[in-house]
Formats: structure tokens, C-alpha cells, sequence
């Protein structure tokens, strides 16, 4: 992933690999995995947000999502992570759910955004996370 970071934002954990991402904003529902040379979907923890990106054919950007930290956005018209769940589907696999409200949206885009990030870390993520959606955040380690 690229580092898109701000002056001063500190990345706190990244995530090479998420095996499976799905988007629900209604209407639409949107899922992706990744494929080794075809797709790749990264997650970036840092101070202040969380940076989930698409992209195909080596880095060719096709989605990115900025969740900031409810205390933390620059702006009225971004999305602000408001929760962050560790799930568990029908069949045993752990995944990352986080929410957020949009504050700014189209019609094709309600105010709740759910992504539920499929990967071997997600418990750790979910703890990280938590943790920096607390008044001071912590480093990872």
C-alpha cells in the first residue's frame, strides 16, 4: 500500500493482506477478495483513521475507504468509524466488523456504512482498534 499518511498522522499497524472484504452501504453490497497479482485489499491502522484499500494489477486503485476516529476528523464531510466488532460467521471464520457514519452521501449510499474485513488477524486488529477509538491511542505493540 502507499503510504497516504498526513503531517504528523503515525501509522500504528498495517495489514498486508485482507482475504475477503465486504461493503454494505444500501442499496448496494459489495464483496472482493483477494487474488495474488489480480487484487489486493490492504488495512491501515494509524492515529487518527482507518484506511481500507482495493486495488488490481499490482496497485491500480479501486476502492478506498477513510474511517477517522470519532474525535480525530479534519472535516464534516468524511466518514467516522463509530464501532468495531469482532464477528464470527456460520462457519467459524473470525472477521472485522467495523461501522461507520457517513456524513456526506449519495443516493446510491445510506448513512451507516458496514465493512466486515475478512483476515487471520482480526481478533488482533479488533483489540488495536478498540484501543484507538479510546481517548489516547495506543501503539499496537
Amino acid at each position: 500500500m502507499k503510504k497516504i499518511l498526513q503531517e504528523g498522522e503515525k501509522q500504528v499497524y498495517h495489514c498486508a493482506r485482507v482475504n475477503v472484504a465486504v461493503y454494505k452501504s444500501l442499496p448496494l453490497v459489495h464483496a472482493a477478495g483477494t487474488v495474488p497479482g489480480l487484487h489486493q485489499i490492504d488495512l491501515l491502522v494509524t492515529d487518527r483513521r482507518v484506511i481500507v484499500k482495493g486495488a488490481i494489477l499490482g496497485g491500480v486503485p479501486v476502492a478506498e475507504f477513510d474511517l477517522w476516529y470519532p474525535r480525530l476528523h479534519p472535516r464534516g464531510d468524511c466518514d467516522v468509524l463509530a464501532q468495531v466488532v469482532l464477528g464470527k460467521d456460520p462457519w467459524g471464520s473470525q472477521h472485522l466488523h467495523l461501522i461507520a457514519w457517513a456524513r456526506r452521501h449519495g443516493p446510491l449510499r445510506s448513512d451507516e456504512t458496514h465493512l466486515y474485513l475478512y483476515t487471520d488477524e482480526a481478533e488482533r486488529l479488533a483489540r488495536i482498534l478498540n484501543r484507538c477509538l479510546e481517548a489516547e491511542p495506543l501503539d499496537a505493540r
